[in-house]
Parts: structure tokens; C-alpha cells; sequence
């Protein structure tokens, strides 16, 4: 062959032989070796299919071409070497010999190497293999993806950074009754009403309760939550919104609510006549027997009533409608009068009773004295009840707050000598419903709530509560409170069953009593008249219609549940009807003690409210108000 063919040829990676029709190899450029398959041992002379094995079983291809039958014909050929990992591909052509010396008998034997081309080609294959499947992976997911938005029960939204709504699910259009299109584009706000005065932080998740409008104008109360959304493919930046429908929980607690008032107007009834009535026994000459029977009649009403009082607490926490009302009061007082409910427990189990003083304690604080001293009464009455021997005591310190010169923490600890608590079980104390072990409410008695109220209490306060307890040596209860300390001097109403005879001449007034309840009704009568006061009686609103429209009165003590006409209705007509010069102060009488009964009664233009069962001390303290209120 030509040697300036056969070097351009090298130089582009083809190297050639030249065949008998016998397969002997008559010349061969010097790179061939490289293709064959055992390197270096090809040379002239040789059978062909010594160093390339394609060409084996090719004899009647061979002869159609000598013939002239076919022109040149192609295989290709691979040589994986032992030495290394690489593979090398290759092309063999077969045509006619065209050397000057022309010899029909003649086959030129072209080999070109296409290794880069397979690769490159192998590659490719393998790089359009994995994007159809990442294809087929990412519209699976997208598809398992909106399966999901599609069978959630909650509402979702995304919107863009400026608030326009870009996509919606199917529970969201149902929810609002608007189809997608018509959503997208508009504001979040056109739908969630008032979120842009919720202070909605994008680095935070929690959920908000807010309405929202729907497209017919239904107002729906919903809970949310969101969160900041970005993407890298789609360079999409904004916030996905999901709602969930409260419409049934709404419901639920109301009804929740209403169950609860109605069971405590039920219960608190009855209470109020056997507190009632020992409270006006023991105020009269009674046996040594006589008044021991009267005071377990009175005991027993009361813990019958902070039964009821814990569950209606626990519900007024669970709901968040519990506000603590911020006044002045000694704190000294408050931990004495807590300490004075309990003394006659203590005695009768011969255990020692002390507060353990320190000159450091503020005088007058700010904050809801009654939750302190419940707070305070339940770990010494629970103290008390736990302990068999020996003794209870209970000590406060104050340490001044760093960045609030008037602020202090207030640390309270109760400590018994009693039967002392597992270490396993203390982290069930502050939990509702829960006690050490069901024992206990058979032995000791309690709902399970009185802890957990307190937990409670205190964190609203500012402050937590703990326990330290060994089972055989006692336990020791801790909690803190956050309050301001003011320097007046504060004079606080303790309560007590000892009825003022001299009432009605210190503080003179005209008493319409509306009461339905005969029992209720003679008792509270019986209180007043104690005082010295003359309350006339009506059985329903419309009896003190009657009566208000024959005398003037100072103050009305009216029912709210009564038959014919109910406290709240015959508030409005007395408020209709007498001016505010001549109109009496409306003091509510309830058996609920939801705070939803209070707000009605207050926003039905009642001035005041009783919770029965009524304290004396807490009616003398009314009236005492009502006549500051008469003459200023």
C-alpha cells in the first residue's frame, strides 16, 4: 500500500491489512497490533482470525466480495485488555484490494478505532436513561404530591412574597367556595380576615385563630399555620397557607361550655342551700354536738364545691378564658388566710401548722390575691391530707427582678412530713386527671385537677412550680410568682361565716331579693335580715317588675335562670324603663360559674355578680360597694 496513504490513515487512527482469500495476512500497517487481540503477535504470514476472531466463519462473505457481489462489508470489533479497565472499540471494513499490482485474489482489511465515539455515544445513552428516569421520578412524585393536596382535609394556599394567591387545593375552594381560578391573583387577606394585624413571623410555626370569608359571605372560624416556600427550579419564592376548618370544634366546646354550666348550675344549686343553711346554723345557739354536726354539714358542701370549682377552673384554663384580676393586697394576709382554712384540718390530725416568716417578704403586692391563695390552699391542703405525722409548714422569700427595680419573683415552698412520692410518678403530679395512683382518690378523695390548676395558675402568674419528694419522708412543693410591689397599704375582706348585725345601720339600703328557688330564696333572706335588712321577695322578673314599678329600690339581688321571665330579660326592661338616676344597682345571682353566664349578665346591664353558693362575707362586701356606689 501506499506509505503516504498508510501514514494519514495511522494519523486518523485506521490501520489496514491486505488478505488472500485464504485469510493470510500479506502486509499490515505498523499500529494493527494495538487491535489485535493478542497484542504484538500478529505479523505477515499469519492468519487473519489469529488476532482478530470477528472474521471467523466469514469465508462466503470473503468470496462475494473477490466476486464483485458486494462492495465492502462492516462488523465491529471490541478488545477488553487484561491489564486495565479500559475497553477498546473498533470498526472493521472489508473491501477489494485496489493496489497497482492488482490482484483479484486480493482483500484490503480497514480497522478504525471508534472507542471515543462508543463512549461518548454510551454516555450520552446513559445520560438520557437517567433524565427520563429523574422525568418519570419527578412526575411521580409531582403526581404523589398532588394526590396529596388533593386528599388533604385541610385547606391550602400558596401565595407569592406580596401575599397574591398562586395555587390552591380542593379542600381550600370548598372551603371558601371559590373555584381555583377565581382565587388566583387575589390577596390572602380578601380571605383570611385580619392577617395583617396577627404578627405573623416567616421563621416561626405556630397557629393563629382568626375567620375567614368565604365567596357567599360566610364567616368561618379557622386555625392556621405557614411558612415561607422557595424553590430552585422554578426560582419561586412565597408562603403556603393551610387552614383548618374550626366551625366544629367552635361548636363543640360551646356545647362543652353549656353542658358544663348547666351541670354546675345544677349542682351548685343544692350546694348553695346546705352551705346556706349551716353557715345561718352555726350563727345561732347550738349544742357542743349540735355544732360539730353543723360544721361537717358546712365542710362537707364546701369540698363538694371545690370539686365543682376545679372542674369549672380546669375548663375556663383549657379554653384560655381565665384573666387574673390585677389589685394590691398584703401578702402576709393572704398566706394567713389560706393557712386559717386549713388550721381546723390540721388540728384534728395533731399536726403543727407554721408560717416561716423573713423580714425580706413584701408587704403589698399586685395580683389576683383569690388564685395566690388557691394555689397556696391546695399544696397545704393537699399537705395536710397526706401527712399523718408531724408537721406542715410553708415559707416565702422575694428576689428583687434584674430590669424592674419594683418587680419581684416570689418563691413559696410548702413542706410536709408526709408519705412522699415516688420518683417515677412525680412527673404525673401536674398532669390533669392524674394522681400518684388510683388508691388515692379512693382513699384521700379529689378529681386529679387541683395540681394541674395550679401549674397553671402560676405560669399565668409569671412563675412555675415543682417538687421535691422522697417516698417515708415527705415531700416539698415549690413555685414562683412575678408581681409588682407597691408601698399602699391595702385592707383585705377575709372570709369568714360570722354574720355583721350591725350591717344594715352602717350601710343602709332597700333590698329587692328575685329568687325562684324557695330554699335559695328563704336563706338569702334569712342572711340579709341577720344584717338587720328587710329584703322584700319576687319569684321571677316579671313578679320584680311589678314590685320595682310599686317601690323604688337600692339594690335588686336578681336570679338569672328563673321560669316566666329569666334575671337577664327583666334586666333590660328595668334598664328600658328607669332612668339612670332612678334605676337600683342589678346584682346577678348565678349557679354557673362559666365566664360566659358573667359576660352575659354584665352585657345585659347588670352591675355586679354573685356566684352561689353565696358567702356571707362576700354579701356583705357586695352590699357595702353597692351603698359607696348609692352615695357618691
Amino acid at each position: 500500500m501506499n506509505s503516504l496513504l498508510t501514514n494519514l490513515l495511522s494519523l486518523n487512527c485506521i490501520e489496514n491489512l491486505i488478505i488472500n482469500q485464504d485469510f493470510q495476512i500479506l502486509e499490515m500497517s505498523s499500529g494493527i497490533n494495538v487491535f489485535a487481540d493478542i497484542p504484538d503477535e500478529i505479523k505477515q504470514g499469519d492468519d487473519i482470525r489469529i488476532g482478530f476472531p470477528e472474521m471467523i466463519g466469514m469465508e462466503d462473505i470473503l468470496e462475494e466480495i473477490l466476486r464483485g457481489e458486494q462492495k465492502i462489508y462492516q462488523l465491529q470489533g471490541i478488545n477488553r485488555f487484561k491489564d486495565t479497565s479500559s475497553t477498546l472499540y473498533f470498526d472493521i471494513y472489508i473491501i477489494k484490494s485496489t493496489k497497482n499490482n492488482y490482484d483479484d485474489n486480493e482483500l484490503m482489511v480497514i480497522v478504525v478505532d471508534t472507542t471515543e465515539r462508543i463512549v461518548l455515544e454510551k454516555s450520552l445513552l446513559q445520560n438520557a436513561n437517567e433524565s427520563n428516569l429523574l422525568i418519570r421520578t419527578l412526575a411521580a412524585s409531582q403526581q404523589y404530591i398532588e394526590q396529596i393536596l388533593i386528599s388533604m382535609a385541610d385547606a391550602l394556599l400558596v401565595t407569592t412574597l406580596s401575599g397574591k394567591i398562586k395555587k390552591v387545593n380542593l379542600a381550600a375552594q370548598n372551603l371558601l367556595e371559590y373555584d381555583e381560578v377565581e382565587l388566583q391573583g387575589k390577596a390572602i387577606s380578601t380571605v383570611i380576615k385580619d392577617i395583617d394585624n396577627l404578627q405573623l413571623e416567616s421563621n416561626k410555626l405556630e397557629e393563629k385563630e382568626t375567620v375567614c370569608q368565604t365567596k357567599n359571605g360566610k364567616t368561618i372560624p379557622i386555625a392556621f399555620s405557614y411558612a415561607m416556600v422557595q424553590t430552585e427550579v422554578e426560582h419561586f419564592q412565597g408562603y403556603i397557607y393551610i387552614l383548618r376548618d374550626m366551625t366544629v370544634r367552635k361548636q363543640a366546646e360551646l356545647a362543652k361550655q353549656e353542658f358544663i354550666a348547666m351541670i354546675s348550675h345544677e349542682i351548685r344549686t343544692p350546694i348553695t342551700s346546705v352551705t346556706g343553711m349551716a353557715s345561718l346554723l352555726l350563727n345561732t345557739n347550738l349544742t357542743v354536738e349540735q355544732q360539730d354536726f353543723a360544721e361537717t354539714i358546712y365542710h362537707s358542701g364546701e369540698a363538694l364545691l371545690r370539686i365543682v370549682n376545679d372542674i369549672l377552673d380546669f375548663s375556663k384554663i383549657e379554653s384560655g378564658k381565665l384573666e387574673l384580676e390585677l389589685q394590691p393586697f398584703e401578702l402576709r394576709r393572704c398566706i394567713h388566710e389560706a393557712i386559717n382554712l386549713v388550721s381546723s384540718l390540721a388540728r384534728e390530725k395533731r399536726l403543727k401548722l407554721t408560717f416561716i416568716d423573713t423580714p425580706e417578704l413584701p408587704n403589698v403586692i399586685v395580683g389576683d390575691i383569690t388564685r395566690l391563695r388557691q394555689i397556696i390552699l391546695n399544696l397545704l391542703s393537699n399537705a395536710i391530707k397526706f401527712t399523718e405525722i408531724g408537721r406542715v409548714e410553708i415559707s416565702a422569700i422575694a428576689r428583687q427582678h434584674e430590669d424592674h427595680k419594683h418587680t419581684y419573683e416570689i418563691q413559696f415552698t410548702v413542706k410536709d412530713t408526709g408519705v412522699g412520692i415516688p420518683r417515677d410518678r412525680l412527673e404525673y403530679l401536674f398532669k390533669a386527671f392524674s394522681q400518684v395512683n388510683a388508691s388515692i382518690t379512693r382513699q384521700y378523695g379529689g378529681t386529679g385537677l387541683g395540681l394541674a390548676i395550679c401549674k397553671q395558675l402560676c405560669e399565668l402568674m409569671g412563675g412555675r412550680i415543682w417538687v421535691e419528694s422522697q417516698p417515708g419522708i415527705g415531700s416539698t412543693f415549690f413555685f414562683t410568682i412575678t408581681a409588682k410591689v407597691v408601698q399602699e397599704a391595702v385592707v383585705n375582706v377575709t372570709d369568714n361565716t360570722k354574720i355583721d348585725t350591725q350591717m344594715a345601720e352602717q350601710h343602709p339600703l332597700t333590698i329587692l331579693l328575685v329568687e325562684d328557688n324557695m330554699i335559695n330564696q328563704r336563706m338569702i333572706r334569712l342572711m340579709l335580715q341577720r344584717m338587720g335588712y328587710q329584703p322584700d321577695v319576687a319569684n321571677n322578673g316579671l313578679e320584680a317588675l311589678l314590685a320595682l314599678r310599686r317601690q323604688l329600690y337600692n339594690v335588686v339581688l336578681m336570679d338569672v335562670q328563673m321560669p316566666e321571665m329569666d334575671g337577664i330579660t327583666a334586666t333590660e326592661h328595668i334598664k328600658q324603663e328607669w332612668s339612670s338616676d332612678s334605676c337600683p344597682r342589678i346584682v346577678a345571682l348565678t349557679a354557673s360559674a362559666m365566664w360566659t353566664e358573667r359576660d352575659r349578665a354584665l352585657a345585659s346591664g347588670m352591675d355586679d355578680y354573685l356566684v352561689k353558693p353565696i358567702r356571707i362575707a362576700e354579701l356583705m362586701q357586695l352590699l357595702k360597694r353597692c351603698h359607696e356606689e348609692i352615695n357618691n
